[in-house]
């Protein structure tokens, strides 16, 4: 099944070219819910076994909403099913049990979980499971920030590739207000605009505007007008990009691993790449487009691969290894 057909209760998919761009529908307020965390954590496994989909926008489908913040009726509802005063020893062993379970058990695990109290505590362990997988996803992951962004919807926005924001859009985490920390993201907050402005953001609990977020760089760009379209056209761009080269790339810069180990995996990474069909394709399209003095293609007619049109890098069909199996577009430009 296409990704873009997936039935979803809380996301409405639509797939132009290779970009699929995702609506949160969650009427009136988009609020993140359990059922919002189960469609996307479906959605994220459609995508990684989708090779139609080169990059995917999520963005708000209600009218000046993206992901306002995680539903607190929910956690309340949670939090009065626990009991009072957890240590934190039997917790600790409860989460990473069910986690293991989760990981290894697959969809049989999920339904037994699913009948027994411990159902939410399965459901954050295949949404904690879900956004490492964004990480490394061979797809590129936009967030079209279009309105309030807390909370949950904040934390999961950190996992994407690229996030951009309209003028009006606003960043907040109130947890540490109402007594909780974050539930999936703070580690990866603290990655992207570093810890002591990530605790500072939290500490504060105030909501900070699009340029705000821009300036700690919590947001790649702020857009004036349409952040929709200007993620789709961005996303269209990027989609271009060869799907398993873009996996392995986020996954060097995602390992958290020695860096003896990690330059290890960069180069395995590398040679697992020139010895495919369709980067030694790109490698004789570049020597063939290249400036008859000899200079680099990327300095003298560096537009074809910026936009992608050099080559077709995802047609799959090559089976010769030459630039016409991948689709290359024939001669070199001037």
């Amino acid at each position: 099944m296409r990704t873009a057909d997936l039935d979803l209760a809380t996301l409405r998919c639509e797939q132009d070219g290779r970009v699929l761009t995702v609506r949160v529908v969650a009427p009136p307020f988009n609020y993140m819910t359990g059922p919002m965390q189960d469609d996307l954590v479906r959605l994220v496994a459609a995508v990684d076994a989708d090779d139609s989909v080169g990059a995917v926008v999520l963005t708000g489908g209600v009218p000046g909403r993206y992901i306002t913040h995680f539903d607190i009726a929910d956690l309340l509802h949670s939090a009065e099913g626990l009991p009072p005063s957890l240590p934190r020893s039997p917790v600790s062993v409860a989460v990473r049990a069910i986690k293991k379970i989760s990981a290894v058990g697959g969809e049989p695990a999920r339904r037994l979980l699913d009948r027994t109290p411990l159902a939410s505590l399965g459901l954050l362990a295949r949404f904690h499971a879900a956004c490492e997988a964004v990480l490394r996803s061979p797809a590129v992951w936009i967030a079209a920030v279009d309105g309030p962004c807390g909370g949950g919807g904040l934390e999961v926005s950190t996992f994407f590739d690229v996030r951009l924001a309209s003028r009006d859009a606003h960043f907040m985490l109130p947890e540490l207000t109402i007594g909780i920390t974050t539930t999936f993201g703070g580690q990866q907050l603290a990655k992207v605009i570093g810890p002591v402005r990530a605790l500072e953001l939290m500490l504060e609990a105030r909501a900070i505007t699009a340029a705000e977020a821009a300036a700690l760089g919590l947001v790649n760009r702020v857009v004036d007008g349409d952040v929709l379209a200007d993620a789709q056209q961005l996303a269209a761009r990027y989609a271009r990009r060869p799907r398993p080269v873009v996996a392995a790339q986020k996954a060097i810069f995602h390992d958290d691993v020695p860096l003896s180990e990690s330059l290890t995996r960069e180069a395995i990474a590398q040679m697992v790449c020139l010895s495919t069909r369709v980067t030694r394709a790109a490698l004789r399209c570049w020597l063939r487009r290249q400036d008859p003095s000899g200079d680099s293609t990327f300095l003298t007619d560096l537009q074809p691969w910026r936009d992608g049109t050099a080559l077709d890098m995802n047609a799959g069909a090559g089976q010769r290894g030459d630039e016409e199996a991948v689709g290359a577009t024939a001669g070199r430009t001037s």
